[in-house]
């Protein structure tokens, strides 16, 4: 599908082949821009259906959620499966999820440092440059210490990537912000979920699992890649600037605004190595 982009005719732009990939390479935000326009219409024209964005710093073999990262057998997988369970069963009795449809519970927890099924994107293409652009350098027992780290040109740094993925999630569900299709389900945190959480809101969250089929031969999401945009960092840090929205205080605000990170941060249990555990975040 990424040959999509062959039909974009632009000085700004090339074709290229990354790791594997076919990837256009774009020289101009406008032109990024317009690169996300072309797949969500094209694509839409095909059949109806959604396309997000995920921005990373490097392209990977497999797009694979974290629960499922290592999994090789499907005991593998149940066993992460039933970690996760329990897990979000012990959280479940306390009152830093009660505001929250059972639903969204997972889901939400990912944005907060816990492993889930589900893949992290966004509708917001500077959004998606900022993850690609940032490198997440974690410390402690059981990684709970997070901050990112700004990728600097000229030094270790490569070019950055923004992966759009399509999602035949369309069907509203009886849970606003919920979506189903045959493959996919698709959720928009900003809509699912309250306020009060208010991470999910400021990095514009979406989410992406696979429907059926998900046994451990089907953990990894690539299929639904549809295209794949290449940028040099020093360009994607330029056109980004230096906001205060798009700092890693504006996009994981401190427990002091972020009412539920709070209370997550007061009743969560420790986690294990499947499940991850509640992020502390340095902004």
């Amino acid at each position: 599908m990424t040959s999509l982009f062959e039909n974009l005719n632009s000085p700004y732009a090339t074709m290229q082949d990354d790791s594997g990939h076919r990837v256009l390479e774009v020289r101009s935000p406008h032109l990024l821009v317009q690169a996300t326009g072309y797949l969500k219409y094209a694509l839409a024209k095909e059949k109806p259906c959604s396309v997000l964005i995920r921005g990373q710093g490097n392209l990977h073999p497999t797009l694979t959620p974290r629960l499922y990262r290592g999994v090789t057998s499907q005991k593998m997988k149940m066993d992460r499966d039933m970690a996760l369970n329990t897990y979000l069963g012990v959280l479940r009795s306390g009152t830093a999820l009660q505001p929250v449809a059972d639903q969204v519970r997972e889901p939400l927890l990912q944005h907060y440092g816990i492993k889930t099924q589900w893949l992290d994107l966004v509708d917001n293409v500077w959004i998606a440059l900022w993850f690609a652009c940032h490198n997440a350098v974690a410390t402690g027992d059981r990684e709970e210490y997070l901050h990112f780290e700004r990728q600097i040109p000229g030094t270790w740094a490569h070019p950055v990537y923004v992966l759009f993925l399509r999602s035949d999630g369309i069907n509203r569900t009886s849970q606003p912000g919920l979506w189903e299709g045959d493959d996919t389900e698709l959720i928009d945190l900003r809509i699912a979920a309250p306020s009060t959480f208010l991470r999910p809101h400021a990095q514009h969250a979406v989410l992406l699992r696979r429907r059926k089929g998900l046994d451990h031969t089907r953990v990894d999401y690539s299929d639904f890649v549809v295209g794949i945009v290449r940028v040099e960092l020093e360009h994607a840090l330029s056109w980004l600037g230096s906001g205060s929205l798009l700092t890693t205080h504006g996009l994981f605000p401190p427990a002091h605004y972020d009412f539920g990170y709070r209370d997550l941060l007061r009743e969560s249990p420790p986690g294990n190595e499947h499940t991850g555990t509640i992020h502390h975040v340095g902004a």
